[in-house]
């Protein structure tokens, strides 16, 4: 089978490192995997493959078109998929999904679509919105990670989407440390969706209560200079660093807890490799995720979502209570069997298989799946 993927860009993140999973494992079948982006960070991706899979990417990262972008990218796309002619084209994420059906309209190709965060309340122009609406049906699957993601489609979806959660194996994490747990840990890009800006405030009450706090934000974007301004402001930069990224898992290494600050997520993968290496997490219970992660008490923590004082409330309260992360360290069995590499990617290779025997779907572009109100939703 001839596979052709397609992400935003070979940069480090959520959907690039699923993708870099799900092509390897192809590849590892006698599959011809292609995957395509629209950027390339300078040095190279940021996830290896193996040396079967052709990358496709349209630019390096510091050499993006100033102007007509997106017919830039589309013509990118299609030319891709053109090229490579493959049985099934999958892609990942809601402005890459709507530039891959404009581009397969009219193509003899059938398309899988996954959607990785929460439109409901992602920032997106209207424009986007528009276009998804009049192509939604042109998906022969839409692949969602959490069954409430799901069921927040329009109803005229549901029976072409599936639930698939991101593969996940231990990272190694090391046993609870049996005093004080003062070493935090944040993970993610820096910029407004993951709320580190409302982690750092919640960092105050903690360094007050437990000066000897220390929390590392691994991640890099857009937002550095104002939570670096932040920090400093709070008088926190003796408690607060922000290294950069590090090495895919080198993040867990001899931190206490994970902090999750996120205003929204899709599946968030630090939580999943939390979960599955004995970490305990503190999280806000924003959608979606961390509820279908995190069993309250048992492998953390959930807090009302951007209750700041909460989040502090809980830190502090896990972090003095060597006992209670042991047994949360102990408690990863049932998040690494139903996270299992092997088992999620089966279920790919079952929606793979299912989209390339289907006919492409043709719908017509002026009829739209989803209705004005709701365009945000895929």
């Amino acid at each position: 089978m001839k596979l052709l993927f397609f992400q935003a860009g070979f940069g480090a993140g959520g959907a690039e490192k699923i993708i870099a999973m799900i092509a390897a494992n192809r590849a590892a079948q006698g599959d011809e995997v292609h995957v395509a982006a629209l950027t390339i960070p300078d040095g190279g991706s940021f996830f290896s493959y193996p040396d079967t899979v052709r990358l496709h990417p349209m630019c390096r990262e510091s050499q993006a078109p100033g102007r007509r972008v997106q017919w830039h990218r589309l013509r990118h796309i299609r030319r891709v998929i053109r090229q490579t002619q493959p049985d099934v084209v999958i892609s990942f994420l809601t402005k890459v999904n709507t530039l891959v059906l404009l581009a397969a309209l009219r193509l003899p190709v059938p398309v899988a679509i996954s959607e990785r965060n929460n439109p409901r309340v992602q920032n997106a122009n209207p424009i986007w919105s528009h276009a998804q609406s009049l192509l939604a049906r042109r998906a022969n699957c839409i692949v969602m990670q959490t069954e409430r993601a799901r069921q927040d489609l329009p109803s005229g979806l549901h029976s072409r989407a599936v639930v698939i959660p991101n593969p996940c194996a231990p990272l190694g994490q090391s046993a609870a440390s049996a005093g004080i747990g003062s070493n935090l840990v944040a993970v993610g890009r820096l910029d407004r969706q993951k709320g580190f800006d409302m982690l750092i405030d919640a960092m105050r009450p903690i360094r007050d209560a437990l000066p000897e706090a220390r929390l590392t934000i691994f991640g890099e974007g857009r937002e550095r200079a104002a939570l670096e301004a932040q920090r400093d402001r709070l008088g926190l930069s003796d408690n607060v660093f922000l290294p950069g990224t590090c090495p895919p898992g080198d993040w867990i290494s001899g931190q206490d807890i994970l902090v999750v600050s996120s205003r929204f997520e899709g599946f968030p993968n630090v939580i999943a490799e939390a979960t599955v290496s004995g970490l305990p997490v503190v999280s806000f219970d924003c959608d979606y995720g961390p509820r279908e992660l995190i069993r309250q008490g048992e492998n953390g923590l959930l807090v009302p979502a951007e209750d700041n004082a909460a989040l502090a409330r809980s830190v502090l309260d896990l972090a003095c209570d060597p006992e209670r992360r042991a047994a949360m360290s102990r408690a990863a069995d049932p998040t690494v069997e139903w996270l299992s590499p092997e088992r999620v990617m089966r279920q790919w290779d079952r929606m793979i298989e299912g989209a390339a025997t289907s006919a492409p779907v043709r719908s017509h572009p002026g009829k739209p799946a989803i209705t004005s109100s709701s365009s945000s939703k895929l």
